[in-house]
C-alpha cells in the first residue's frame, strides 16, 4: 500500500497530518492565552511582562495554526501548490516550538506533513489514445516519450518487453535480457 495514497489527485496524507497538526497548534495557541489571562491576574503586579509575553506567544501560535489549517486546506484545494503549502508548512511547523508546538505533537505531525507535501509528485495523466497503455502481452508500458518499436530485421523477431528489434534465433532480447519466448 502507498503511503495513504500520497499518490493521489491530492496529497492525502499531508493533507490529514498538517490539518491535525494545524488544529493542534491553534489549541495550544488557545491554551496559552488562557494561561497567560491567569497568570496575568494572578501574578500581574509582581512580573507584568509574563503575562503579555504568554500573550503575545499564544497570539503568535494561533496564527501559526490558522495559517497551517489554511495550508492544509490549500494542498487539498490545489495540489498544484502542495509543494509550496509544504514549504510554508515546514517552517511554521518549526517556528511553532517557540509557542509550545502544539504541545508538541502538532511540531511533529506539522513538519511530517509539510514534508510529505514537498515530496509529492502529481499523478500522471491518463492516457487516451493506442500505445500510451500496458501492451497486451503483459509486459510493462513504454515511457511516455518512448519511440514507436523498430520493426524487426528480416526472419527477426521482435522483444515482448521492450520492443527491440533481435535476430530469429535469439533466446534472449540483446537489449534488454528478456526470454523471447517461443514463437
Amino acid at each position: 500500500m502507498a503511503s495513504m495514497s500520497q499518490s493521489g489527485s491530492y496529497p492525502v496524507a499531508a493533507f490529514v497530518l498538517t490539518l491535525i497538526g494545524g488544529i493542534l497548534i491553534l489549541l495550544d495557541g488557545i491554551y496559552d492565552a488562557a494561561v497567560a489571562a491567569f497568570v496575568g491576574s494572578l501574578v500581574g503586579a509582581f512580573f507584568p511582562g509574563l503575562g503579555l509575553l504568554i500573550i503575545v506567544l499564544g497570539i503568535v501560535a494561533l496564527l501559526f495554526g490558522i495559517i497551517i489549517l489554511f495550508g492544509a486546506v490549500q494542498m487539498r484545494s490545489h495540489p498544484q501548490s502542495a509543494r509550496t503549502w509544504g514549504a510554508v508548512v515546514l517552517v511554521l511547523g518549526l517556528i511553532s516550538i517557540v509557542g509550545g508546538g502544539g504541545f508538541v505533537l502538532g511540531l511533529i505531525l506539522a513538519l511530517v506533513g509539510g514534508i510529505l507535501a514537498i515530496v509529492w509528485h502529481p499523478p500522471m495523466p491518463a492516457a487516451s489514445g493506442m500505445g500510451m497503455g500496458a501492451p497486451l502481452t503483459g509486459g510493462a508500458a513504454p515511457p511516455w516519450n518512448a519511440p514507436p518499436p523498430a520493426a524487426a530485421p528480416s526472419g527477426g523477431r521482435v522483444c515482448a518487453s521492450c520492443g527491440s528489434p533481435n535476430a530469429s534465433g535469439a533466446q534472449f532480447c540483446a537489449k534488454c535480457g528478456a526470454p523471447m519466448g517461443s514463437s
